[in-house]
């Protein structure tokens, strides 16, 4: 029998332990009505980001919250069913190609980056708005979230087990990993990474550990496995607005998540900016100003923007400089990792090389999958040689340390 798209067996440590894909095949409406949901685990996350501006790489904190491994599966089978209504009403609304984050649409950034790009180019002489909103996951209003949860499903209330769900991402309770990491046992079992239960929420309380609610009337989990589909929802009548007001005055809006493209022309991009701010208020949510970004363009304009993980402007598309910072120090950092631990091999006599198959894999054309791989495709797509060119010094760097590696490697046996 064929798994279903929504299963994904989870390997990370939780209040229980990973669940086969029979577990969510059996969950019934009665079931998930009664299920006893356990905390999520909440965690910050940093990433470095390339200031271009300053020309320094920043940490930039992500609030994350795992669900446990019975839950994230009931939340995951929820999820795919309001995936599946969400498409089918943006299709009716005409809105496929505007929502693009957290859809299964068979196409990546540079496709809806093409979008873009094919846009501005067309219209030589417009304006080009980005907006961030004001923490999203977090000020998304639970009596909306509830109305166009209802309107979705087409009911005039939840049903036990949608309430359940619901209930699971707006009052939900969590606690902080750190805690957990304060009490010997459960740092010792956080190191252990075997499939086994972390503790059992007695023994959570009994450490003393804090389990803490959310009591505000705003805010989902960011990191469960129905949040991204549930933000969407939530978007959706915004969606609808902006799409028709950007439509009639000839110029294109797209979302990604909380990022916002408006290309318009230049005496329109007053009164969207207006319309954008407007429209977010009604729904409860506000512009990041400091992350908003206009460019005005024309004729030679060598003026970029950035969007989906790109430079974007008249000229040829280039790859984001903090995505390529990003790259650089994680292939920098995973070749250490790969000649530390493979001279430590070959000095106990456990290998006589270094083996790179991974990193090649990884790092290289060799692999389908990977950056090089995603930044070839992006040159072909929007037909962009300066890309080619920043990929190509990434790529001789790697096979330079590679080959430098396999200078190392010890006594054949």
């Amino acid at each position: 029998m064929k798994t279903p798209d929504w299963y994904r067996p989870r390997g990370y440590l939780h209040f229980d332990v990973p669940v086969k894909v029979a577990f969510g095949e059996g969950l019934t409406p009665t079931i998930v009505a009664a299920h006893v949901w356990s905390p999520l685990i909440h965690y910050i996350k940093i990433e470095k980001r390339y200031k271009v501006k300053e020309r320094k790489t920043v940490p930039k904190e992500r609030p994350i919250m795992f669900a446990s491994h019975r839950d994230a599966c009931i939340l995951s089978k929820y999820s795919a069913d309001l995936v599946t209504r969400l498409d089918a009403w943006y299709a009716a609304k005409g809105l496929d190609d505007t929502v693009i984050a957290y859809r299964a649409l068979g196409k990546s950034n540079y496709h809806f980056a093409k979008r873009v790009e094919d846009f501005v180019r067309a219209h030589p002489s417009l304006t080009v708005m980005c907006f961030d909103v004001t923490g999203f996951f977090d000020n998304l209003d639970h009596k909306r979230l509830k109305a166009r949860l209802k309107a979705i499903l087409e009911c005039d209330e939840l049903g036990t087990d949608w309430y359940a769900v619901f209930k699971a991402v707006t009052s939900y309770h969590y606690v902080h990993l750190d805690e957990l990491r304060k009490h010997d046992q459960l740092a010792e079992r956080l190191k252990a990474r075997k499939p086994h239960p972390l503790a059992t929420i007695e023994q959570v309380k009994a450490l003393g550990v804090p389990i803490e609610k959310n009591r505000a009337k705003k805010g989902i989990p960011q990191g469960t496995p129905i949040s991204a589909s549930l933000s969407n929802l939530y978007m959706a009548e915004f969606d609808e607005q902006m799409e028709a007001e950007a439509s009639k005055r000839g110029a294109l809006y797209q979302r990604y998540s909380d990022d916002i493209l408006i290309a318009c022309p230049k005496t329109r991009w007053k009164v969207l900016h207006a319309l954008i701010e407007e429209k977010l208020g009604e729904h409860g949510l506000a512009l990041q100003g400091d992350k908003t970004d206009i460019v005005h363009l024309h004729g030679t304009s060598t003026l970029t923007f950035q969007y989906l993980g790109y430079q974007l402007g008249l000229g040829e598309a280039r790859l984001r400089l903090k995505s390529l910072s990003r790259q650089w120090r994680t292939a920098k950092r995973a070749l250490k990792k790969a000649e530390r631990v493979g001279l430590r091999a070959i000095a106990q006599g456990k290998a006589n090389q270094i083996y790179t198959r991974k990193l090649y894999m990884r790092f290289t054309r060799a692999g389908a999958r990977n950056f090089l791989a995603y930044a070839d495709r992006s040159a072909d797509t929007l037909a962009s040689p300066a890309i080619r060119k920043q990929a190509k010094r990434l790529r001789k760097f790697v096979h330079g340390e590679l080959a430098r590696m396999k200078g190392k490697s010890g006594p054949k046996s």
